[in-house]
């Protein structure tokens, strides 16, 4: 971002809340944190080490960190120095005026972590003082005065961060050095050098700061990102090279050593506790015979959600997550094992924090999804059992519906806040209209889309001799349900004619499992009059 720009955000900010207070650490102690809020905190005595989403720097008397929410923050305090800082927690949009209206936009700070501040910055030192021994009154010119100045003070620090030079602290250098190049063949030596200390002082500051020796931290940098790639099709020899090791059967050793199981077993017999972090990949656990530890909530995302009763009894006995609201303290609580989310999720470094994690590419083949999952944990017995299962479940379907209804097309229809959309094969719902229950698109829609967004005038250009709409739990999606139903457009398809206009209820998250799968199956079915009884 360009000097001009951060400026002038800087200077568009509106502070809706402050706190400010002094903290001392116990000695040794460790805290592990999801932090919440924005925060700048300056120490103000004592030593330590704080790790934010992964990157680990030494923390000392006089130096200033900047942190934001979502950030995954590890604090250890030196056992001989425990640190005592000042902290400033603080939320604030971005609050800019377009086409006469007021507009809030998250704000993403220029610089952030451990802050490069010139040691004779007297006037930053001397607000930070005065923010933090200031009055607590809790009148409206005092608040005021107190996002002033903290206003003030941040401009400050992204100035002079801005125009110092890089950090040139040598055990941050080392440690950066460390967490990147795990996987190399590092002596200690190298490692002291690049701190800028001899070998022993390089140890022993390594140990009284971080609670373990260099060898020990490269192990466990290790060790978490070989339980990440054990979660792959990888055979162990490309794993073991992964993570710097040349001899398989000695990093085997290591792991063992390490883990108390070798890794070969290591997914199927000692991964019991499986946290997932996208819908339907709840689903996959289950259908394989195990318990997830948490997964996503539904609150946000469907007027009314159905629950299937070979998956409820599972998922209500683990942790519920809000989509909306990617705070994991309560994920960290329940200790899991292993971390499962999807590439349609944004990533989030600090989960690897928490438990070793691995992201799945979202596809529509979800016999081949099943195998793959069901061979690294040792469940191929529950995933062919699907499999079967599936094939019988479509075969019969798709009988009784040709035989009811001939040749018939289908089309999925979501109504949102801003949008008409409609689904293709590419998807989802395409894989159970189209594949599972044999449906046909409409004739003219373009098969080599996921998806078509449409205005209400355009309908007829796919009419269809049934329509399933799905529409999202919003007042405004309700609103743009009541336009279309009330459109010339709508009333002229052939399926809203004939009352063949259906329910989507939330087969479209369902459909993301494949337990879930085979219960849309026959929903969808039963809406035109197809049961199995």
């Amino acid at each position: 971002m360009e000097e001009n720009d951060w400026i002038k955000q800087l200077e568009q900010l509106h502070f809706s809340a402050v706190h400010v207070c002094h903290y001392s650490s116990n000695p040794g102690a460790v805290q592990r944190r999801i932090w919440k809020r924005f925060a700048i905190c300056r120490v103000i005595a004592g030593k330590g080490s704080l790790s934010m989403d992964n990157i680990v720097h030494t923390v000392s008397q006089d130096e200033w960190f900047l942190l934001t929410p979502g950030m995954h923050v590890e604090f250890q305090t030196d056992m001989e120095a425990p640190v005592r800082y000042q902290i400033i927690l603080f939320s604030c949009v971005t609050l800019t005026r377009r086409k006469n209206a007021w507009h809030t936009e998250a704000f993403d700070l220029p610089v952030t972590g451990k802050l490069n501040v010139p040691s004779n910055t007297r006037d930053i030192q001397e607000m930070m003082d005065t923010l933090v021994s200031g009055k607590h009154s809790f009148t409206s010119l005092e608040k005021t005065r107190r996002k002033h100045l903290l206003h003030q003070l941040l401009i400050q620090l992204m100035m002079h961060v801005n125009e110092a030079t890089p950090p040139v602290a040598g055990m941050d250098l080392a440690l950066d050095y460390m967490t990147h190049q795990y996987m190399e063949d590092i002596r200690i030596d190298q490692m002291a050098r690049v701190a800028g200390l001899s070998v022993n002082h390089f140890i022993r500051t390594f140990k009284r700061q971080l609670n373990m020796t260099p060898i020990e931290y490269i192990l466990k940098l290790r060790m978490a990102k070989a339980k990440q790639l054990l979660f792959s099709s990888d055979k162990i020899k490309d794993i073991a090279e992964q993570v710097g090791y040349k001899d398989e059967h000695y990093f085997s050793r290591v792991f063992k050593k390490n883990e108390g199981i070798a890794p070969t077993l290591y997914m199927k017999n000692k991964v019991n506790r499986i946290a997932t972090l996208y819908y339907g990949l709840d689903d996959y656990v289950i259908t394989l015979g195990l318990r997830p530890v948490s997964a996503l909530s539904y609150g946000h995302r469907v007027a009314r959600h159905v629950a299937i009763p070979a998956l409820q009894a599972h998922s209500h006995q683990g942790l519920i997550l809000d989509s909306f609201n990617q705070n994991y303290d309560d994920l960290r609580r329940v200790q899991p094992d292993l971390i499962i989310t999807s590439d349609r999720l944004e990533p989030n470094d600090s989960l690897h924090r928490i438990a070793p994690t691995t992201m799945l590419e979202h596809t529509n083949h979800f016999g081949e999804r099943l195998l793959y999952m069901a061979d690294i944990m040792g469940r191929t017995e529950q995933a062919v059992q699907w499999i079967e299962q599936h094939a019988e479940l479509s075969r019969v379907l798709r009988g009784r519906i040709q035989s009811r209804w001939g040749k018939q097309s289908v089309m999925f229809i979501r109504v949102t806040s801003h949008f008409y959309r409609m689904y293709g094969l590419n998807n989802q719902t395409g894989a159970l209209l189209y594949d599972d229950l044999g449906f046909y698109l409409p004739r003219d829609f373009p098969e080599q889309q996921w998806a078509v967004e449409s205005k209400v005038c355009d309908l007829q250009l796919y009419d269809a001799d049934h329509v399933f709409v799905m529409v999202d739990p919003t007042e405004e999606a309700r609103a743009q349900l009541r336009q279309l139903q009330q459109s010339s457009a709508w009333l002229a398809l052939k399926a809203v004619q004939v009352g063949h206009v259906y329910n989507a209820g939330d087969i479209f998250f369902k459909t993301l499992g494949p337990t879930g799968r085979m219960w849309a199956m026959r929903y969808v079915a039963e809406q035109l009059g197809v049961t199995l009884r």
